[in-house]
């Protein structure tokens, strides 16, 4: 199974993602290649974007972490953004297929 913790705050957001969606054999699995790219792109995007503070990294297959601070009003908004898009699709990703994928979002003053 594929947990994800997203923890968003004013300026503020960081994405946990630990295990394997199991839902078919590696290389065919849809499951897993849907989380990979929800949050790939979402680091990839946010990585080097003007005012935002990004460090992250996949220390090992199966596990991906990425955190990213902001200061300025626009780069906050772009944080925002990309913390509902991730919060929207792993939602969906969790509904669709509860066996293999846990979700939780959690706010942070």
């Amino acid at each position: 199974m594929i947990r994800v913790l997203l923890v968003k705050g004013d300026g503020f957001l960081r994405c946990e993602a630990e295990g394997h969606a199991l839902f078919d054999k590696k290389g065919q699995d849809i499951v897993c290649s849907a989380a990979t790219v929800l949050l790939r792109t979402a680091g990839q995007t946010l990585d080097g974007r003007l005012g935002v503070a990004f460090k992250g990294g996949a220390p090992e297959r199966g596990s991906l972490y990425f955190e990213a601070k902001a200061d300025e009003l626009l780069a906050k908004r772009e944080l925002l953004f990309a913390a509902d898009f991730l919060q929207k699709g792993f939602e969906g990703l969790a509904k669709d297929f509860p066996q293999n994928v846990q979700f939780e979002c959690k706010l942070e003053e």
